[in-house]
């Protein structure tokens, strides 16, 4: 999403009214049912928070197309978008607590990356914080990569916590060295979350890769900014 703070056809309408931070109000409250619900019952937790992450896309859509782009709205929207996934992996962390400090660590680098780069963006004046001159973290916010990726990723840990409730038929045997040997009875769920992880991967890779790059930004911004005021 732009973050342009005005556009001309929306100039007398609250920003806290646009449509795409409307629909952000409504991904807060399907997450926040979607994590009331997340032990007692997965169904509905599934379909709220997926409905969420579905109206992540609609939400930055109707901001183009109805000119509503805001300062406010791509804050609503990374906000979103990071306390979503936080909670979910408190849930995972929950189900699988011998995995917490996993999760954590993704909560961590997950909040890291992106308000470091988010900050480092609004230092260089950017008009969108999708965008860097490295052609990985680029190539991320293309926007049917960025899809993809984000959908893949989201995916991963919804069937990651749909394991830990029903594992669906047994496919066949997977044989991995050091962790089954001899073979293990792979599930629908477990063979939908290894077809993910890849994916998953790569989503981690560019948290790290542009949490380290704003790093860089951010210091170099402090740098020049101590040159100037010594000159």
């Amino acid at each position: 999403r732009g973050t342009r703070a005005m556009v001309s056809d929306s100039s007398n309408t609250s920003v806290y009214l646009y449509v795409p931070n409307l629909i952000g109000y409504a991904r807060i409250a399907l997450n926040l049912v979607a994590v009331h619900y997340a032990i007692s019952d997965y169904q509905r937790c599934l379909a709220c928070y997926g409905v969420s992450a579905l109206l992540d896309a609609v939400d930055g859509y109707a901001a183009r197309v109805l000119g509503q782009s805001s300062l406010f709205g791509a804050m609503l929207d990374m906000v979103t978008d990071r306390t979503a996934t936080a909670s979910l992996c408190v849930v995972l962390a929950h189900l699988y607590p011998r995995w917490i400090f996993s999760f954590c660590a993704l909560v961590m680098l997950d909040i890291f990356s992106h308000w470091a780069h988010v900050y480092a963006s609004a230092l260089n004046l950017a008009s969108t914080h999708k965008s860097s001159n490295n052609w990985i973290v680029r190539l991320y916010y293309h926007k049917p990569v960025l899809f993809c990726v984000c959908a893949g990723n989201e995916l991963f840990y919804m069937c990651l916590y749909l394991n830990a409730f029903i594992q669906g038929p047994v496919l066949g045997t997977l044989r991995a060295p050091f962790l089954a040997p001899d073979g293990a009875p792979c599930t629908l769920v477990e063979v939908a979350v290894l077809l993910f992880a890849p994916v998953f991967a790569f989503k981690q890779m560019t948290n790290v890769l542009q949490m380290f790059i704003a790093f860089g930004a951010i210091n170099a911004y402090e740098q020049e900014s101590a040159q100037r005021k010594r000159s």
